[in-house]
């Protein structure tokens, strides 16, 4: 049994990608290959409210910008 957190699970989903959105970026890219790829990546919301933490209702609110000069919200 792997002894890392499950990053399926929304709390540690938001935390991973919240503290390296780097990693949120390559995420992304390998998702949608056929789009212009991310360049720039900005976590509007990266604290975790407790409200949060007695559900699944986890919300990670990005703004991203890819390589074309587009913002995608």
């Amino acid at each position: 049994m792997c002894d890392l957190l499950d990053p399926k699970n929304n709390y540690v989903f938001k935390r991973l990608f919240a503290d390296a959105p780097d990693l949120l970026v390559a995420l992304i890219n390998a998702v949608r290959r056929c789009a212009a790829p991310i360049t720039h990546i900005a976590v509007k919301n990266p604290a975790i409210d407790a409200a949060e933490l007695h559900g699944k209702y986890i919300i990670l609110d990005l703004l991203a910008e890819d390589a074309a000069g587009r913002r995608m919200r």
